[in-house]
């Protein structure tokens, strides 16, 4: 692994980090296991951290911020906790959040962001190549909503319920936290409904770029979708100090086409589901929406009644409810949920599936 994550940072020109104090953001959704494909692999991050240390790096961090599960105790089942410690790094706590002005922003003028951002020099976003319900693709750039702290990313799903809007959130908060690399483990991506829920899948790459979205283009195009067809990669593409277009970034020591898996189940990217937005009356405009927009059903055999879904939920439209007979169940309230697809995401035995809209 040191070799590979090693030959990448060269190709794609490292940054230099001698004396600098480095963030490093890996994916840590939330408490799994490194064979379920879930989080950035332990040994990946460790990689990393040693190529820092050997660059000259002055003070590595290490941090994210899982939806509702303990920053703790999620850095502990995944491993990375034990890791960064290993090798010298500290662990940051999200749940410490600074005020980040983003003059930039076309919707939103200002964060809420760890403090550990701001004490830091560098920001290295680490992402593991994976398909998104509600984004259909998440990579370095998605990786940095993690740099909200906690249950704090649930107001954004309530203030941009379309997914347009919350795309065009994501791009603001890119051009926020102004990332300075991206390093991507796609040696294990996930394929089907992710970013929870999918299975594993062997591409046995390392991917490195200055530019996070050019990362992303290239990441998302070889697993086989359209890059501007990911909502908030087009929505970034060509603003503040990142690339323009899919097709002016250069890629080093691969062929993407003999690096293209010969199948890889994708998230369906369907048509514009919002298109009569602000035409018609918001309430017609919803009830449209809710039968067109796959909405999650549960699996209550499966479920283990832990409550993350309920406490996640941004528009509190999941309840669990005390059922006749004895035993409790997680029941839903189809007019509240805003399609944020939160639950699925985080919900660790794969009891939530999304069902498609009769339209």
């Amino acid at each position: 692994m040191d070799r590979a994550v090693g030959e990448a940072l060269d190709l794609a020109g490292g940054f230099a980090c001698a004396g600098a104090s480095i963030l490093v953001k890996p994916n840590m959704l939330n408490a799994s296991s490194p064979d379920r494909a879930v989080t950035t692999h332990p040994e990946f991050l460790r990689a990393f951290l040693r190529w820092l240390r050997r660059a000259g790096a002055d003070r590595i961090v290490v941090g994210d911020s899982p939806g509702w599960q303990s920053q703790e105790s999620v850095g502990l089942r995944t491993g990375l906790r034990a890791i960064a410690a290993s090798e010298g790094a500290d662990w940051a706590d999200f749940s410490d959040a600074v005020e980040v002005e983003n003059p930039e922003g076309s919707l939103v003028k200002r964060f809420r962001l760890a403090r550990a951002l701001e004490e830091t020099d560098l920001l290295v976003t680490m992402p593991k190549l994976k398909t998104h319900q509600l984004m259909y693709y998440t990579g370095a750039i998605k990786n940095l909503f993690g740099l909200v702290p906690g249950f704090e990313k649930g107001a954004f799903h309530l203030r941009f319920p379309e997914r347009r809007d919350f795309a065009a959130m994501l791009a603001d908060l890119a051009l926020a936290a102004k990332p300075d690399f991206a390093l991507m483990d796609a040696v294990v991506a996930m394929e089907g409904p992710g970013p929870n829920s999918g299975r594993p899948y062997r591409l046995g790459l390392v991917l490195a770029s200055k530019d996070a979205l050019a990362l992303d283009f290239v990441a998302s195009d070889l697993i086989g979708y359209e890059p501007l067809g990911i909502p908030y990669l087009a929505a970034l593409a060509g603003r503040g100090s990142f690339v323009a277009d899919p097709g002016s970034v250069t890629v080093s020591g691969l062929d993407p086409q003999d690096a293209r898996p010969k199948s890889f189940e994708l998230i369906p990217v369907p048509g514009n589901t919002d298109v009569l937005q602000g035409r018609i009356p918001g309430p017609i405009h919803r009830m449209l929406r809710n039968l067109a927009v796959a909405r999650p059903r549960f699996d209550h055999r499966a479920c283990l009644r832990c409550g993350g879904c309920v406490k996640i939920c941004p528009a509190k439209a999941l309840e669990l409810r005390d059922r006749h007979g004895g035993g409790k169940r997680v029941e839903i309230d189809d007019e509240k949920c805003i399609r944020c697809y939160c639950c699925h995401e985080i919900c660790p035995e794969d009891a939530i599936r999304l069902v498609r809209g009769i339209l």
